[in-house]
């Protein structure tokens, strides 16, 4: 049986309801092998089979060394889980339960719902489910009420994250599962911790694997206590092995092509100045530090080597989001070679920030970061701010003139930011500046020479612009050779890491500890200010913080106020019908670009019909920068 390319998002958006007006592609694509390779009926209960004792002692074998004896990662998330109302489960690879921790006097319906050892919960079993479409995917994945095939399990929602044993192997998947409650936006924090896990026990299981290897620990932001981006090299310095958390950081997706591969060709940095401590080139993915040691028998660590050199500021801005540091590594490419870059996302999400990481990486790093807001500036005013004017030009001007922004930043960047909001007619004048290398003052004849290297940014949708004729097509070409998206703060995977941060940058003094119910909230807070507004909620907490942690109490109303950050225990999720269409919008724009708007490749991506494609590129104001797909 094969359905039609909208017929699983049809029935699937029937089972979410009209408020879900996209699903995840990893659930669009569960379903589908659900209906076309099992033959699952999503109207039918899909009973659980469940191994007899013996059967399942032979299964646990494989992680005994994670059951047998204590391992901190999975004790802390045991207790964290028991403390948020979570069950915890721990999988092999066939999706059979060896080990189950659950509190069956606050899940008593979890309990039931065959969660004991031995049952199985494999996806062409039970229907999409966490456990059993992670390990069908290999993928992280949250399941939340309605997008579980079997409607017996709405009621739940489950994040599970795959557990991959040191030489690679799918070992088997960890999983934490509570009552659906709200919106499935606030499981993010779930499934960051249970990914957090993962990663850690992988960990130890790779420097087991690997106890005569070379490990190399790879971090964007300096030497850390518990690496778990490992790398394993043999004598000459070739890849034995690495760790999925290295992968996801070096946005590589599989492993097999990068055993046997140089760690030169890997990281930028051969096997000599790793054991000499002494790097012999920049690092191009921008992971600018490392450690490497080798393990002994009783696997203690013995330091070789702990190198790192300047920060870098693209890393810096990047923080430990995969997807920005991957864009942090083609800007560090692109800086430097005359090539425009236009930065595009919501407001607040700090695309000053980028422009000035990305002149702090320049050859221009030096000389002047001049800055002008489009939008902030009277239509008036922008021509002699931008341009500049000669003296007596007009009634009120300076009696010398002024020099404008544009010569200001001659040799250095001038970051034109909100450049959607920039008139047409002085859009005109700015494409002649870029293509001359000069600029005419206001009331002067004579140009002046400029050395311009611009970066733009935006919150706008400068292709729907362009097609209302309020933004110049040459122009938006010209400025955006180069495009980088920069997510809202609740799209962003270190969340925690940023929170922490800035916290710790604010205070004045060591920083407060923030309480576990605070950290939630802030969590699962929707943000529409983005990191500005977390940055303003942060001070707020300061100020009002005498004791020395930030509890509920000390967070200002619009984080605690009804409908934006409930409390676990609230049924009613908080209202999020722009943040859909954002993120839909967003995922839409992301999926074309990565498919180089190729409709056929795009919908299918997607897991929708092309005509239904064609609607949302209609509904959303977007156009193909070459004028349509195909």
């Amino acid at each position: 049986m094969s359905l039609p390319d909208d017929a699983v998002v049809r029935l699937l958006g029937e089972r979410l309801g009209p408020d879900n007006r996209i699903a995840d592609p990893q659930i669009v694509g569960s379903w589908r092998r659900c209906l076309e390779q099992y033959r699952l009926d999503p109207g039918h209960a899909h009973p659980r089979p469940r191994l007899s004792a013996a059967e399942l002692k032979a299964l646990r074998e494989p992680l005994d060394e994670l059951l047998n004896q204590p391992v901190p990662a999975l004790t802390r998330l045991r207790r964290s889980a028991f403390e948020a109302g979570y069950n915890l489960l721990l999988t092999d690879a066939q999706g059979v339960v060896v080990a189950s921790y659950q509190d069956a006097d606050a899940n008593p319906e979890l309990a039931r719902k065959g969660m004991a050892p031995g049952s199985v919960w494999t996806e062409a079993l039970v229907g999409t489910n966490g456990l059993g479409t992670c390990l069908a995917t290999g993928q992280p994945i949250t399941v939340y009420a309605g997008e579980h095939f079997d409607a017996g399990l709405h009621p739940f929602s489950c994040s599970t994250a795959p557990l991959f044993a040191g030489d690679g192997s799918l070992l088997g998947a960890i999983d934490i599962s509570t009552y659906a409650r709200g919106s499935k936006v606030r499981q993010q924090l779930a499934l960051g911790l249970v990914q957090q896990t993962a990663d850690e026990l992988e960990a130890l299981l790779f420097r087991r694997h690997h106890a005569d290897a070379l490990l190399v620990a790879v971090s964007a932001r300096g030497p850390v206590a518990e690496p778990t981006a490992l790398l394993a090299l043999d004598g000459g310095g070739r890849v034995q092995g690495l760790t999925t958390a290295l992968l996801r950081l070096l946005s590589f997706h599989q492993r097999g092509s990068l055993l046997g591969m140089p760690v030169s060709e890997l990281l930028g940095v051969g096997i000599e100045p790793l054991l000499a401590s002494r790097p012999e080139s920049p690092c191009p993915l921008g992971l600018c530090h490392w450690q490497a040691w080798r393990l002994a028998p009783a696997f203690r660590t013995i330091p070789a080597v702990n190198t790192s050199r300047e920060p870098d500021p693209l890393a810096q801005a990047a923080s430990e989001d995969p997807g920005l540091l991957r864009q942090a590594a083609i800007c560090r490419r692109m800086v430097d070679k005359g090539i425009s870059i236009l930065i595009q996302g919501e407001t607040g999400t700090g695309k000053e920030v980028w422009a000035r990481a990305l002149h702090s990486s320049s050859a221009r790093r030096d000389q002047p970061f001049v800055t002008l807001n489009c939008a902030a500036i009277p239509e008036s005013l922008i021509e002699s701010e931008l341009f500049g004017y000669g003296a007596g030009s007009f009634t009120g001007a300076l009696k010398g003139g002024k020099v404008g922004k544009i010569a200001a930043s001659s040799g250095g960047t001038l970051f034109l930011d909100e450049i959607g909001d920039m008139p047409l007619a002085l859009q005109t004048r700015l494409l002649r500046v870029l293509a001359e290398q000069e600029v005419t003052p206001v009331g002067e004849l004579r140009p002046v020479p400029v050395e311009l290297n611009v970066i733009c940014a935006t919150h706008r949708e400068l292709t729907g612009l362009v097609t209302e004729g309020r933004f110049r097509e040459d122009l938006y070409y010209r400025i955006s050779a180069l495009k980088v998206a920069l997510p809202p703060l609740r799209a962003r995977q270190d969340r925690r890491i940023l929170i922490r941060r800035l916290l710790a940058e604010l205070a004045d003094g060591p920083a407060p500890a923030l309480g576990a119910e605070v950290e939630q909230r802030l969590l699962g807070y929707a943000w529409p200010g983005n990191i500005r507004q977390l940055k303003s909620v942060l001070q707020y907490a300061l100020a009002m913080a005498d004791e020395e942690m930030i509890g509920p109490e000390h967070l200002p109303d619009e984080v605690t106020g009804p409908g934006l950050a409930p409390s676990r225990e609230e049924e009613a999720p908080p209202p999020l019908a722009a943040v859909r269409e954002q993120q839909e919008r967003q995922l839409l724009l992301d999926t074309l670009e990565r498919c180089q708007w190729t409709i056929t490749r795009a919908a299918e991506a997607l897991g929708i019909s092309r005509a239904t494609l064609h609607r949302k590129i209609n509904r959303h104001g977007l156009v193909s920068p070459n004028k349509g797909g195909r």
